[in-house]
């Protein structure tokens, strides 16, 4: 008897296409960097944010919970109005206490200013820490 040998399945998809790209987009504060903010009348730090929600942690909260919040983003380079107001609204807990938090209810406008923010904010780390480098490099030069 005669075996046909199984053809190799290669995905030849770009790797960016396969991988989860949410980090991409978002800003994940350093240590206690994040911002305050209130949500159902109650102080949250938050963790980090993007065009499509944010987290922070649980303060009692429950799964799906909303609130309207309004935020005024300290946007660097940025000449518009760097206020911020939709519904947010709890999708899940997790078992680390975090809640991952979708926006609901904005206009286009609004996600722009987001992604400003975000790509805003990841350039000043970045610039920070290139400066850091080479402060760091001139001092092991003496």
């Amino acid at each position: 008897m005669f075996w046909k040998k199984p053809k190799q399945t290669t995905d030849i998809r770009d790797p960016l296409e396969i991988e989860d790209q949410r980090e991409t987009f978002r800003y994940i504060f350093k240590g206690d960097l994040g911002f305050s903010m209130d949500f159902k009348q109650k102080p949250v730090q938050v963790i980090n944010i993007s065009a499509g929600g944010m987290s922070f942690r649980d303060e009692g909260f429950t799964r799906y919970d909303v609130d309207q919040i309004t935020l005024v983003l300290d946007i660097p380079n940025y000449r518009g109005e760097p206020f911020f107001s939709a519904q947010l609204r709890i999708l899940d807990i997790s078992s680390q206490g975090i809640c991952h938090c979708i926006f609901e209810n904005c206009t286009i406008e609004k996600y722009e200013i987001l992604h400003k923010y975000v790509l805003e904010m990841q350039k000043k780390e970045m610039i920070t820490k290139f400066r850091n480098q080479m402060i760091k490099k001139q001092m092991t030069r003496k």
